[in-house]
């Protein structure tokens, strides 16, 4: 016992300096992640578009889960920290508050207030929002340029361009006026049925292929071969992905709107 009542001195400070260091580091990531590593719609604002910041190779999740083992660890030493000066703590509480009930009415009230902030938050559900894409929203294969009409018709072969459906030749001889009011109607229907089915089309670089795949009932090997992409990486988030593969969410969009609409017919 003489030896621990000299060690347990040393052991506390040892603890005490650990924690301030680890409390600075977690103080330090948040700082990081707020100022630095700013989220994504604060990246497009400043940098562009298809942009992600690093800090020592890492991007703002990966210090995120640092950050979350770190605070464990401080939950952890703040444990020790209590254990080591139980009787002190104790000691303190029973000078402050005469009254055993009221001290163990406080004691317990703590102790529910500290296990609700801490475990609440793993079975919290997020409020879901749909926001609106400025850009991409509702670019429409057949209407937003050949560009990308190339790339979706080699993609899906029911596609139909605007201009199939009636070609005329300058020199041919023009059909009458209900002929070309039933082909201008033919047309919006059909680019009104693409923009639907694009539209609701609700995907991100959070999302996994694995996530895509049970919202929309695709098979993800249909998926990650839409964008070559290995098959393996089904469970990793697709911003990541598209970083290393360089396809675009666009493409994905396309096929998983040509599937819907198959699926309606």
């Amino acid at each position: 016992m003489k030896n621990w009542s000299r060690i347990r001195p040393k052991l506390n400070l040892i603890i005490d300096s650990i924690m301030f260091v680890d409390l600075a580091a977690v103080a330090g990531l948040g700082f990081l992640m707020k100022y630095v590593l700013l989220p994504g719609y604060k990246i497009n604002e400043i940098y562009g578009t298809n942009t992600e910041l690093y800090h020592w190779g890492l991007d703002r999740h990966q210090w995120g889960s640092i950050h979350l083992y770190l605070a464990l660890f401080l939950v952890s030493l703040l444990v020790l920290h209590i254990i080591f000066h139980w009787d002190m703590i104790i000691c303190i509480f029973k000078q402050m508050i005469a009254g055993r009930k009221t001290r163990i009415l406080i004691a317990v009230l703590l102790g529910i207030t500290g296990l609700l902030l801490f475990a609440v938050p793993l079975f919290v559900k997020p409020e879901v929002a749909e926001l609106e894409r400025k850009h991409n929203r509702n670019r429409v294969p057949g209407v937003y340029g050949p560009q990308h009409d190339s790339l979706y018709v080699e993609r899906h072969e029911n596609y139909i361009q605007p201009s199939d459906i009636s070609p005329v030749s300058p020199k041919a001889e023009l059909p009458d006026k209900s002929v070309q009011e039933s082909v201008k109607t033919t047309q919006e229907e059909a680019e009104e049925v693409h923009r639907h089915h694009y539209n609701e089309v609700d995907i991100d670089g959070t999302m996994t292929l694995s996530e895509i795949s049970g919202r929309y009932n695709i098979s993800v090997a249909e998926l990650a071969g839409i964008i070559n992409v290995p098959v393996e990486y089904a469970n990793e988030r697709l911003g990541r992905l598209k970083k290393r593969y360089g396809f675009e969410m666009d493409d994905l969009r396309a096929f998983i709107s040509s599937k819907s609409q198959d699926t309606d017919k």
